[in-house]
C-alpha cells in the first residue's frame, strides 16, 4: 500500500494572535516540563552515581536538543492552524500502511533478539551476521521516517476525539492535546543493588544502542561497582510532545500514545507531581497510565477500526488445573522467578539469586520466551509497571478496582489524579 498526500485542509481557523497566545502558553509548559528530564544531565551527589555517570556519559542521551527540535516544529503546525490532511477512510489507511511496514521492520528486530538471547552471557564477541542485521534494520528505519509526520496527527486526532467523547476536554477539545513524536527512543540504564530490587540509579542513553554495546556497558558497571545493571528499550516517554515507539499494531500504537498523554495529564495533578517521591508513587503513576491506555486503546479501534477488535471474552468456568506436562504462559513464570529471588535475595543468597536467575532465562528462550538479560535491575524496571508480569505488587488490583467502581474514565482519572500516597488508593478502594 503506498501512501499519498491530499492537500491538507485547516480544520481549526482561529486568529493568528490567539494561536500565538496559545503557543506561547505551551511553550512554558514545554520548559517545565523540560525540567523532568534535564535531570540527566545534572551530576549526581553520591560519589558511585557520578563515577557511573562519568562512564556512561559518552552514551547520554540529549535531552535540550530532541525537545528544542520538537517544539519548534509543534509551535510550527499551532500557528497553521492545526491542520489534519484526508478524510477518515484516507486516515484509516495511511494509518493501516504504516502499521503494516513496521510489522516487517518488528520481524527483523525480533530476530535480532532472539539471536542475542540464544547467545551465551560471556564477553565473545558476538558473529559477524548480527551487526549485519543491526545495519539492515537502520536502513529500514530510515526509510519510514518521511511518512511518519501523517500519521502522527492522524493516531493524535483520533484520540483526541475519543477523548472529548469521555469527557477529558477543555472547550471541546481534548485537555491536554495529544501531541506525540514517532521516534527512536532514547534507551534506558537501569542500576539496582545486587542485595535488594529497586532503581537505584537510571538514565536515557542514546537509541537504537546495538546490543554489543549494551553488554559492555553493563558488564562494565557491574565489575566496577558491584551492582546490577540492565539497558534496555522503552514504548515511549511521557515527555512533551511525548516519545512513542512505531508499533505493528494499532492497538499497541493506540495505546502507548494514550499511556504517555496519561502522564502529561497527571503532571498537572498531585500523583503527577509526586512520581518520584517514592517507588509506591511511580508505580501508582504507571498503574494509573497503563490502564488509560488499555481502555483508550480499545475504545479508538472500536470507533475508528472495529474491523480490528479483539473477540469479546467470555464469561466461562475457570480452566482445568495444568497437567505436568503443560508449559507456564510467561505471565506465570516472570511471577514465580520473581517470587523465588525475593526468597533468596531475603536470606542474603544475592550469588544464588543471579544463577538461579540466569538459569531461568534460558529455559524461558528454550520455551520461545527471549529475555537477553534477567537480573535485579530487569526486575527493578519491569516490576515498577504492576499490570507487568514481573511485578508483585498489589497496586495494580487495587488500582484496577479503582478503576472498576469509578464509573467513567474522567472519574478515575480525577479520583487517582488527587492521590498523594498509597494510603490514598488504599482509602479509596476501601
Amino acid at each position: 500500500m503506498k501512501y499519498t498526500m491530499p492537500v491538507s485542509r485547516n480544520v481549526f481557523k482561529p486568529k493568528r494572535l490567539r494561536r500565538l497566545k496559545r503557543t506561547l502558553l505551551w511553550a512554558g509548559v514545554v520548559i517545565l516540563l523540560c525540567s523532568v528530564f534535564i535531570g540527566d544531565a545534572l551530576p549526581p551527589e553520591n560519589q558511585t552515581k557520578a563515577d557511573m555517570a562519568a562512564v556512561s556519559a559518552p552514551e547520554r542521551f540529549n535531552w535540550i536538543t530532541w525537545e528544542a527540535a520538537a517544539v519548534w516544529q509543534e509551535a510550527g503546525w499551532w500557528l497553521r492552524g492545526r491542520p489534519v490532511p484526508g478524510d477518515e477512510a484516507w486516515q484509516k489507511e495511511q494509518v493501516l500502511a504504516f502499521v503494516e511496514q513496521q510489522q516487517r521492520i518488528s520481524q527483523l528486530a525480533r530476530d535480532i533478539r532472539r539471536e542475542y538471547a540464544a547467545l551465551p552471557q560471556s564477553d565473545a564477541p558476538p558473529p559477524q551476521s548480527l551487526p549485519d542485521k543491526e545495519r539492515t534494520l537502520a536502513d529500514w528505519r530510515q526509510s519510514q521516517e518521511a511518512v511518519a509526520p501523517v500519521v502522527e496527527r492522524i493516531v493524535a486526532h483520533q484520540l483526541e476525539q475519543v477523548l472529548a467523547d469521555e469527557g477529558l476536554a477543555w472547550r471541546g477539545e481534548a485537555w491536554p492535546p495529544v501531541t506525540f513524536r514517532f521516534t527512536d527512543l532514547p534507551t534506558y540504564l537501569i542500576v539496582s543493588p545486587r542485595d535488594k530490587i529497586y532503581t537505584w540509579w537510571s538514565v536515557h542513553l542514546q537509541p537504537d544502542m546495538p546490543i554489543s554495546e549494551r553488554v559492555r556497558l553493563e558488564q562494565r558497571l557491574e565489575t566496577e561497582f558491584g551492582l546490577s545493571a540492565l539497558v534496555d528499550d522503552l514504548g515511549g516517554i511521557g515527555s512533551w510532545p511525548t516519545m512513542v515507539e512505531r508499533s505493528a499494531s494499532p492497538g499497541r500504537l493506540f495505546d502507548v500514545v494514550a499511556h504517555e498523554w496519561s502522564h502529561n495529564y497527571l503532571l498537572l495533578h498531585p500523583l503527577g507531581w509526586r512520581y518520584s517521591d517514592s517507588r509506591d508513587l511511580t508505580t501508582m503513576n504507571e498503574t494509573v497510565a497503563s490502564i488509560v491506555g488499555e481502555e483508550v486503546s480499545y475504545l479508538t479501534l472500536a470507533r475508528f477500526y472495529p474491523e480490528l477488535l479483539p473477540p469479546p471474552k467470555t464469561e466461562d468456568a475457570p480452566p482445568p488445573p495444568k497437567t505436568e506436562s503443560e508449559e507456564e504462559t510467561f505471565f506465570e513464570a516472570m511471577r514465580r522467578i520473581r517470587l523465588r529471588v525475593d526468597e533468596l535475595l531475603a536470606q542474603d543468597h544475592a550469588d544464588r539469586a543471579e544463577a538461579y536467575m540466569e538459569a531461568e532465562r534460558q529455559k524461558l528462550a528454550e520455551n520461545g520466551y527471549y529475555v537477553r538479560r534477567l537480573n535485579q535491575a530487569y526486575f527493578a524496571f519491569h516490576g515498577s509497571y504492576a499490570t507487568s508480569p514481573a511485578s508483585v505488587d498489589p497496586i495494580g488490583p487495587w488500582m484496577r478496582q479503582l478503576r472498576a467502581q469509578s464509573g467513567s474514565l474522567k472519574a478515575f482519572l480525577q479520583i487517582a489524579g488527587r492521590m498523594q500516597s498509597l494510603d490514598d488508593l488504599q482509602t479509596a478502594v476501601k
